[in-house]
């Protein structure tokens, strides 16, 4: 497993090589991160993945399963994260389809259960984020 395009990605990823893992993608390529938000093109897909490490203390990705037919790869991942603002530590499945082409990566969508943006800070009080944004309560 640790030969395929995801494997890859996900290694560049867990040492915060955001240049590294975009260099995997295609120039036009498009991203679907678990929490919705989607990148197209290399400097979206870069912005998407710096805003990600930049509230990380650690990552760790492992491929459970994969499979691959002809351009497509799909991975089931057990990725484990540290939060920096409160140490935190959370391990979440996710599961990775990826569409290869000559040029590199070209699609990429990762789902959870759910999720909402790593960045979001849960409290007591009800409060609510959508889209990296605050809303208040009705």
């Amino acid at each position: 497993m640790d030969d395929s395009p995801i494997a890859q990605l996900l290694a560049a990823v867990d040492e915060f090589d955001v240049e590294a893992a975009v260099a995997l993608f295609a120039p036009d390529a498009r991203l679907l991160s678990v929490d919705g938000r989607r990148a197209d093109g290399s400097d979206a897909v870069r912005e998407l993945l710096t805003d990600l490490v930049n509230v990380l203390r650690s990552s760790a990705h492992r491929i459970t399963a994969l499979w691959h037919e002809q351009n497509v790869w799909i991975a089931e991942v057990e990725a484990t994260y540290e939060l920096k603002e409160d140490m935190l530590k959370i391990t979440r499945p996710r599961a990775f389809v990826l569409y290869d082409g000559p040029e590199g990566f070209v699609d990429l969508h990762v789902y959870g259960a759910h999720e909402r943006w790593l960045g979001d800070r849960h409290t007591n009080e009800g409060e609510m984020r959508l889209g990296g944004r605050w809303i208040p309560p009705l």
